[in-house]
């Protein structure tokens, strides 16, 4: 074999090597940002969610925005993980009070144990 073709070899093998690394990487991120996604629930927008799990508890923090042309008053959010046996982890996001329109707040909610490999989330808005 030659010194060319052996070169060609191994520069094919590291470039299939690092595409096979970025694919994987890939598909780890779009699962949790699947998760995690913007969604809207009675004119109301969650963005920018996030959850870490770190000393035996799991801390979900989304940011809510009143998107009605009036103020909102809640009392709390349910927020509901799913994991992939249906079992449901149920959270409490606390707000309590009115929200004016076009305003936006951070609600923070957190639960003793691991719930990272949840496969769903969904808000259920508690007037």
């Amino acid at each position: 074999m030659s010194k060319n073709t052996r070169n060609l070899i191994i520069s094919s093998l590291v470039l299939g090597l690092g595409i096979l690394l970025i694919l994987i990487g890939n598909s780890l991120a779009s699962t949790e940002s699947t998760i995690l996604k913007n969604q809207v629930v009675d004119n109301l927008s969650f963005e920018n969610a996030t959850l870490e799990y770190a000393n035996n508890v799991s801390v979900f923090k989304v940011e809510v925005t009143n998107d009605n042309t009036e103020a909102y008053n809640l009392k709390y959010i349910e927020i509901n993980f799913k994991d992939s046996s249906d079992k449901v982890s149920k959270l409490i996001g606390y707000i309590g009070e009115v929200i004016a329109s076009g305003e936006t707040r951070e609600i923070t909610a957190s639960i003793d144990k691991d719930i990272t490999d949840s496969v769903s989330l969904e808000y259920s808005i508690i007037k």
